[in-house]
């Protein structure tokens, strides 16, 4: 029975069929979307997808050719080397590069007896339990070209009327195939297992392709909506001429720095492939030191493949005359000059207004310093793996700081002095119409003009006028008569002489302000060094393991951290006990060792003194430039063993004074993994004059310590300075 006018249909009951004639429930718009996109052309976003995926592969596969100086023993074949490449690829999605190897020792190093044991700056690489090694590295090539292959996909997609359902399909299989990939790319190689961090690549990449294919495929409902806005149509220009503009910057000063990386010595074709990953880092790099933003260095711990110990500096304008010359440095300003102007010019030129103008070059601003964000690098080693040993943290990025410094300051001017240069070629600025707000072929035209009689018994008939054609108006179309052209030109002349002293004096100021910061900074570091300590702390300490307290350093009070532990200055000629022999060491030092010890070896900046049998040994370390004190560096080096050291435990870490400066000591215990004893090791650090750092270690068995200790109180007591250069 049909339902009565003017009456609703009862709802079914639930669990029952809607009754014939009854409308079925619609989807919600999001699942309608979704199920359009699902049943769509699948085998078209296939085509689509192939291009980026392609393209990973085809890098990986070139990047796993070479053997990389294997020779004929192949430890690492093609297919773990296509892994490996994989991995470090997907990071330029976010992914990450990780590798684990499990090995005995102590969070430190390992004794000559092979039990383990630290020195003062974690050179020995044995770790306990579990070695890793963390890259971080994003190779801008790969994104830009990935990024490049999956427009063009869209746009083949596009031709092919795709919508966003088509967005959605060619990003979920993009997504898909880097999530196979991320996975594929976890070999273990030889006890090393590598992870490439899929689920942060599969993120990564989901985002990129979401927002490329979209905005691609959207471009004409994208532009239609920004014609009925022209605030926001302003931003979308200004924000491609941004790019552009950042894309030719950074091309030019990744060419310049390839070509100066070639020339170095001893650079192979190996090391140029790869480098190419990586080409427009290095091209943000040479940008950011063109305009005084150094490229800084922190290195905390010890590296085997760098052979240095902890430091931090940074490689800008300056360092860069001492290592070349002032050609040079006069290149890298000039590079920066052009480099500013394009931005500047690029800017001008395609804006519509002056406020555009500062809209793209602000956004330039914003795209170099997130770029810069991401173009360092940084590695972090916890132990010996894969031959590369270490414990500690290195990073290598341009100064985000700086780089805002420096950058405000050519962008701001280029910005500024760019139009006025333009005029002085006859190249006026703001070229770029605004796009019209209405529709192509709907232009409206002046009304024709139809005359209307005032006084019809006078009025003389005339002809009616043809109506104008409407013409759209063009900024570059200048209409001159003969003696405002005249004006107009001389006016240009006498322009020239103004806008030329503008320009040489806007470079001269931006040189000088570069100049004078990196002046004040050098200066300022200059003298930043460690200061002496204005007192000493003379609290007691209770003696520990059965040895008496030392001139120089007290011996363990408790397991909590004592912050003021303090040693007192010893006498000007020290006493050598018998039994006992002073050595002057050419590292610049002085002490007594038994006298059956001998200098043993020097490695890694650090001195080892030890006798023909036994275990107990003498290692001194030492910094040059240490940028840090030693109770910050013992604090550091404590959060790695407490985490990776078996049963260890604090006995005493503080700050103290040594020798009348800034020191700390660091003594405790840990249970060697191989032999099961608890080893015993005490550490006394400090900072002399010159900012050299001083370090004084030695470890033993427990059992044995109360000879080992006497042996380093006595170096304590006998040490010296010998002031040699």
């Amino acid at each position: 029975m049909a339902p009565q006018p003017g009456h609703a249909p009862r709802p079914a009951p639930p669990g029952h069929a809607p009754p014939p004639g009854h409308a079925p429930v619609r989807p919600s718009p999001a699942g309608e979307f979704l199920g359009r996109a699902m049943r769509g052309d699948w085998a078209g976003s296939s085509k689509a997808a192939a291009w980026p995926t392609g393209l990973i592969l085809a890098l990986a596969v070139a990047l796993a050719i070479p053997s990389y100086g294997q020779g004929d023993e192949v430890v690492v074949g093609w297919s773990d080397r296509l892994r490996i490449a994989l991995a470090m690829l997907l990071q330029a999605f976010g992914g990450g590069f990780e590798l684990r190897a499990e090995g005995p020792g102590s969070p430190y190093g390992s004794g000559s007896d092979g039990s383990g044991g630290s020195d003062a700056f974690g050179a020995g690489y044995g770790t306990a339990g579990q070695a890793g090694a963390t890259l971080s590295l994003v190779p801008l090539t790969v994104t830009v070209l990935w990024v490049g292959a999956l427009l063009l996909a869209a746009r083949a997609a596009r031709k092919q009327g795709g919508g966003m359902e088509a967005a959605v399909r060619i990003s979920a299989l993009v997504t898909g195939a880097i999530l196979v990939l991320g996975l594929f790319a976890q070999p273990d190689i030889a006890g090393v297992s590598v992870s490439s961090s899929p689920l942060l690549a599969v993120l990564g990449a989901l985002v990129l392709s979401l927002l490329v294919t979209g905005g691609v495929l959207q471009q004409d409902a994208a532009a239609q909506w920004l014609a009925q806005r022209p605030a926001a149509h302003a931003v979308v220009r200004a924000t491609g001429t941004a790019v552009r503009a950042l894309g030719a910057v950074v091309a030019l000063c990744a060419l310049i720095g390839f070509v100066a990386y070639a020339d170095v010595d001893g650079v192979d074709g190996t090391a140029m492939l790869l480098t190419l990953p990586v080409l427009p880092n290095i091209g943000l790099a040479v940008l950011g030191v063109s305009w005084g933003a150094p490229v800084e260095y922190d290195v905390r711990g010890e590296f085997g493949w760098i052979g240095s110990g902890t430091e931090h500096g940074g490689f800008g304008l300056s360092e860069l005359g001492d290592a070349v010359n002032g050609w040079a440095v006069t290149g890298a300003v000039l590079t920066g000059v052009v480099c500013a102007l394009y931005a500047g010019v690029s800017a001008a030129r395609r804006s519509a207004d002056r406020r555009e103008q500062a809209i793209a070059g602000g956004l330039f601003l914003v795209l170099y310093l997130l770029l810069t964000g991401f173009s360092g690098v940084s590695a972090e080693l916890s132990g010996d793996v894969a031959g590369v040993g270490g414990q500690g943290m290195a990073e290598i990025a341009p100064s985000v700081p700086d780089a805002l410094l420096f950058g405000l300051l050519w962008v701001g001017g280029a910005v500024l002095v760019a139009p006025h240069l333009l005029r002085l070629v006859g190249r006026p600025a703001g070229t770029t119409a605004p796009a019209p707000a209405w529709a192509p072929g709907t232009q409206p035209r002046p009304p024709a003009w139809n005359p209307q009689p005032r006084t019809p018994p006078t009025t003389v008939p005339t002809a009616t006028p043809q109506p104008t054609p409407y013409l759209p108006y063009d900024p570059r179309t200048v209409h001159l008569g003969p003696a405002a052209a005249a004006t107009a030109t001389a006016a240009r002349r006498r322009s020239v002489v103004v806008w030329s002293v503008t320009l040489v004096a806007a470079v001269v100021l931006g040189g000088g302000v570069t100049a004078g910061v990196l002046f004040l900074k050098n200066d300022s570091s200059d003298d930043q060094r460690p200061p002496a300590a204005a007192a000493e702390d003379d609290r007691p300490a209770a003696s520990g393991s059965g040895a008496s307290a030392p001139p120089e350093a007290g011996p363990a009070p408790s397991p909590t951290t004592s912050p003021t532990a303090s040693v007192t200055t010893p006498p000007a000629a020290p006493t050598v006990p018998d039994g006992y022999r002073m050595v002057s060491d050419s590292a610049g030092f002085s002490f007594a060792v038994p006298v059956q010890w001998d200098r043993e070896s020097e490695k890694n900046h650090q001195i080892t003194y030890a006798g023909s049998t036994g275990r107990a040994e003498l290692k001194v370390g030492v910094i040059r430039n240490a940028p840090y004190t030693s109770y910050e560096n013992f604090q550091n080096l404590e959060r790695t063993a407490d985490a990776n050291q078996k049963n260890y435990r604090r006995l005493q870490l503080g700050a103290n004074t040594f020798r009348g400066l800034k020191g700390a000591i660091w003594e405790y215990t840990y249970e060697d993994k191989q032999s099961g004893e608890t080893i015993h090791a005490i550490d006394q650090s400090y900072i002399a004059d010159d900012g050299t750092e001083y370090a004084i270690y030695t470890t033993e068995r427990d059992r044995y310590w109360s000879q080992a200790r006497q042996i380093f109180d006595t170096a304590l007591s006998t040490w010296m300075l010998n002031d040699i250069d």
